[in-house]
Parts: C-alpha cells; sequence; structure tokens
C-alpha cells in the first residue's frame, strides 16, 4: 500500500474514534446508552439493518462464496423480503408495545427467569461465534496488505471495534454504521467497475463467460435436503434463519426499540427489505466476474479471491478506500452485537439478579467494562476462526445454525401459544440444539435447514411437553399475539397510529409492496439463468 492508502485508512479510523468519542458525551443515562433515547428516525435505523447485514464478511465472503458456487449462493438472501413482510406486520409490533429494552425481558414476563437466562446466555455464546467471524475478515485484510500476523491484526481491529463502542453505546452504534454504510456503497461501485474494467475481453463476452460457466444460475429447482443452495433450502431454512435474525435477535430488535415511533420502525424494515437484496446481488456479481478474470483457477481459501484481486489491481488510492470499506463494514457489525451482548448481560442478569436498585452511572461503568471483556472473547474466536477454509459468509451462517432456529422456536411458543410453560419450552429448547447437533455430524443434510429443525423440534417438543407439565396460571395476555390483539379491541384502543398499525397481525397495503418486489427479483433471477 502507498502512503496515500493509508493516509485514507488512517483518516476514516480516526473518524471513528472521533465520533464515539463525541457521542459518547450525550450518554447520561441507561437509556441513552441503550436506546439512543427513542430518539431515531426510519432511514437511520434502516441504514443500521443494513449495514450489519453486510459486514466485512459479505464485502470479502460473499465474493468468495460466488467465486466457488456461482450466483445460486444468492439463494439464501432472496427470502428477506418475504420475512420482513411478516415481521414489520407480526413481531416488532409486538415487541414495540410491550415497551422492552431487551427481548428476554420478554421471556420473563412470558414465561419465567429460567428461560431469560438461558436464552441471554444463548445468544451470548451464539454472538461471540459470529463476533469472531466478523472480525477475521478485516483482519485477515490488514494482515495480507501489511505482512503482521493474523493473530496482531485480530488485535488491532478487536482494539478499535472496542474502543469506540464503548464511548458511544447504541448512538454511536447507528451513527457509524449510517456513516459507514455511505463508505461501503461507494466502495463497492467502485470495486466493480474496476473488477469490470481489468476483465479480458467486453462486458458482453465476459457475461457470457460466466453464464457458460453456470454461474449465473441463482435459482436450483433440484429437490432433496441435500442439496446446497438449492431454491427450496433458501426460500424456507434461509427464511427462517433471517426469521430469527432480524425478528427475535438482540442486535436487530434493539435498533427498533430506538425508533421514534412504529411508522419509523416500519418504514426502516421495508427500506431494508427492498435494498439487502439488491446490495447481495451486486456483491455475488463481482465474485462471478473474478472468476473469469481468474480463469477460475482454484483457490485454497475462498477468502481470498478478492483480497488478492484487490492489491494486484487496484490503484493508488483506490486500494484504501477499499479497505476503509471493509473496516466500516466490520465495524458496523461489530459495534451492533458489542452493544447488543451488554444490553442483554445488564438487563438480564446484572440488574435482574444482582444489583436491581443500580444508578445509571453504576449501570454505564459496568456496561463499558463488559463491553471490554466480550472483545476479548471477540478476538480469541477469531483466531479459532482463521483456521478454517470456510467462505467466511458461509462460515458465519453455519456457526450461527446450530442456536438460532431453536431460539426462534421459543419465541414462537410464547407469542402464538397460551398452553406453552417454562418447564415445557425449557426443554423444547435444549432438545432443538441437540436435533441440530446430531442432523449435522451425522447426515449429509444441507446447513441451511438446521434453522427449520432446531425451530421445529423446539416448538412441538416444548409444547408437548407443556402440556403433559401443565399451562401457565399467570395471566398472559399482554405477551402473546392473540392477547394484544383481544386488549386493543376490549379496550378499544386504535389500530394505528401515525399512519402505521401497532396492532399485531395486521398488514399496511403498502407492506405487500414486499411480495410484489420477492415475486419480481425470483422472476428476473429466472430469466437470467
Amino acid at each position: 500500500m502507498s502512503w496515500i492508502d493509508w493516509i485514507l485508512v488512517g483518516v476514516y479510523l480516526l473518524g471513528l474514534v472521533v465520533l464515539g468519542v463525541k457521542l459518547g458525551k450525550t450518554n447520561k443515562t441507561e437509556k441513552d446508552y441503550f436506546l439512543g433515547g427513542r430518539n431515531f428516525k426510519w432511514w437511520a435505523i434502516g441504514l443500521s439493518i443494513i449495514a450489519t447485514q453486510v459486514s466485512a464478511v459479505t464485502f470479502i465472503g460473499a465474493p468468495g462464496w460466488a467465486y466457488t458456487d456461482g450466483l445460486s449462493a444468492i439463494i439464501m438472501t432472496l427470502n428477506i423480503p418475504l420475512v420482513l413482510f411478516f415481521i414489520s406486520g407480526i413481531f416488532h409490533p409486538f415487541f414495540y408495545n410491550i415497551q422492552v429494552t431487551s427481548v428476554y425481558e420478554y421471556l420473563e414476563k412470558r414465561f419465567g427467569k429460567v428461560i431469560r437466562a438461558l436464552m441471554a446466555f444463548a445468544f451470548l455464546f451464539k454472538s461471540i461465534m459470529v463476533m469472531g467471524t466478523i472480525l477475521y475478515a478485516p483482519a485477515l485484510v490488514l494482515a495480507r496488505v501489511t505482512g503482521i500476523s493474523i493473530y496482531l491484526a485480530i488485535g488491532i481491529m478487536a482494539a478499535i471495534g472496542i474502543f469506540y463502542t464503548i464511548l458511544g453505546g447504541i448512538k454511536a452504534v447507528i451513527w457509524t454504521d449510517v456513516t459507514q454504510m455511505v463508505v461501503l456503497w461507494f466502495g463497492l461501485v467502485l470495486t466493480i467497475f474496476t473488477v469490470v474494467q481489468s476483465m479480458p475481453g467486453d462486458f458482453t463476452t465476459s457475461i457470457a463467460s460466466i453464464r457458460d460457466a453456470g454461474r449465473m444460475t441463482a435459482l436450483n429447482f433440484t429437490q432433496g435436503l441435500s442439496v446446497a443452495n438449492s431454491v427450496w433450502a433458501g426460500l424456507i431454512g434461509g427464511a427462517v434463519l433471517h426469521l430469527g435474525y432480524f425478528g427475535i435477535d438482540q442486535a436487530q430488535v434493539q435498533r427498533v426499540l430506538t425508533a421514534k415511533s412504529m411508522r419509523h420502525v416500519k418504514h426502516s424494515l421495508w427500506f431494508g427489505g427492498f435494498v439487502v437484496v439488491i446490495q447481495m446481488f451486486f456483491f455475488m456479481m463481482m465474485g462471478s466476474f473474478l472468476y473469469v478474470y481468474f480463469q477460475g483457477i482454484p483457490f485454497e481459501n475462498p477468502n481470498d479471491v478478492f483480497i488478492r484481486f484487490a492489491l494486484t489491481e487496484f490503484p493508488v488510492g483506490l486500494l484504501g478506500i477499499i479497505i476503509a470499506a471493509i473496516f466500516a463494514s466490520a465495524m458496523s457489525s461489530l459495534d451492533s452485537l458489542l452493544n447488543s451482548m451488554t444490553t442483554v448481560v445488564i438487563k438480564d442478569v446484572y440488574k435482574n439478579h444482582m444489583n436491581p436498585g443500580a444508578s445509571d452511572e453504576q449501570v454505564l461503568k459496568i456496561s463499558k467494562k463488559l463491553t471490554l471483556v466480550f472483545g476479548i472473547f471477540m478476538a480469541v474466536f477469531a483466531v479459532i476462526v482463521s483456521t478454517s477454509n470456510l467462505s467466511i459468509l458461509e462460515a458465519i451462517s453455519v456457526y450461527g445454525s446450530y442456536l438460532l432456529g431453536s431460539m426462534l422456536g421459543v419465541f414462537i411458543l410464547g407469542m402464538l401459544t397460551v398452553k406453552a410453560n417454562e418447564k415445557g419450552t425449557a426443554a423444547g429448547f435444549v432438545l432443538g440444539i441437540v436435533a441440530v447437533a446430531f442432523v449435522a455430524q451425522n447426515t449429509e443434510v444441507y446447513w441451511m435447514w438446521n434453522n427449520l429443525i432446531g425451530a421445529g423440534t423446539t416448538i412441538i417438543a416444548g409444547y408437548v411437553i407443556s402440556i403433559c407439565t401443565g399451562s401457565e396460571t399467570k395471566d398472559i395476555t399482554l405477551y402473546t399475539i392473540q392477547g394484544q390483539k383481544a386488549l386493543f379491541d376490549k379496550r378499544k384502543f386504535s389500530e394505528m397510529e401515525d399512519g402505521v398499525f401497532i396492532a399485531p397481525g395486521r398488514f399496511e397495503k403498502r407492506s405487500y409492496g414486499l411480495l410484489i418486489y420477492l415475486a419480481v427479483i425470483l422472476l428476473f433471477f429466472y430469466l437470467i439463468g
């Protein structure tokens, strides 16, 4: 890298620190640190949601995955418009009405302290695995560019992420996400332009080469649970994955709880539903173009495909911008998870069991210490990830699939049934994880089905065991979807506020645009294949 590239990267990283310091001064209370005073508008939350979904893992891992499997890898993303349609109409209005800081607060109100603690620890464990994978991406770039060891690179990137997350809380998370999306999109456009310009032959010839190699086929209708990247795995198994990710994951729901109103919540989700698929398409096409550029030569580690191209083809200045974009996309995901993990420990463990009367000052101090601790765990797992040869985009999804489906099953039992109790739900959750682990280790079932297996096992086993052990005796009306809808009818509350439905289970006419959009993109991918 030239000194100009280093200056660009340095200015960007310094800007992150300055932003964190500035926003940190505005955090006076626990609500400010964790929810930003509930004062964010839809476009900021929407960009933050997209930024977390498209991390450095995507910038490096998506081209690597597409280089290996072609455009079929995008099937995991195509379900997102459908998922966000249901989440905007059911899940997030439900949580918004309860007004919690942690989604696991809801579980205690619905079931009890055991489920709340169990799910909180599951979230922390899953998040450490995910963060370690995300952290590995920019660290790999830093190591390749500078020649330093991957372990030192992991330490440097972890320190940067920890520092400004500690300073700024959720405000730093969302506003840096907004800033970083601008950098990421700028970097993506410049990268695609450079890739296309560097390919042998003209654009039409390159597209023909991609098609001839079978890498323009996104929709694989082959049936079978062992088929990788099939339409069925993506639209069913992948939908369950994203229903858990966007619907009940603390890192996502916490953003929604920062919104000024439900209108801003829904607009942010609709915005994300339209943008994420387009964004992923360009990342995947980048990998397909690189397949033509490198003439299909095999890479021992698919994550090196994009990095090698960047180091050999990017001109002075552009390399610095692209590396800044990769760092941006990584930080946008890491800060979100670090802040959300801290929120969960504070609300679900510290204030719930250890110090219920903690002052705002005490909470802020312990929150910053926890962020540091989780950052260290994140770095340790990143070292473990560095030994894997999977595309990091696929790796992060595989790791999460062991827990996410079962976690979703717990919330579905709570939200949709009145007979599910704490004993049955806890047992169902454990059995769901066991079922996923057994299938993953002993069969050829493609990992994208893991989430459906976990959710299905948890729901069925949890419901049956609950019936055998007796239903809940406390009033859970507010904590089920049907109960909330009944309260709206009984108390004659308006189901609409600020032009959108706040009652769960009601859908605005404009939200159906997501379903139309899904049909259009499926048709598009069918035609180009």
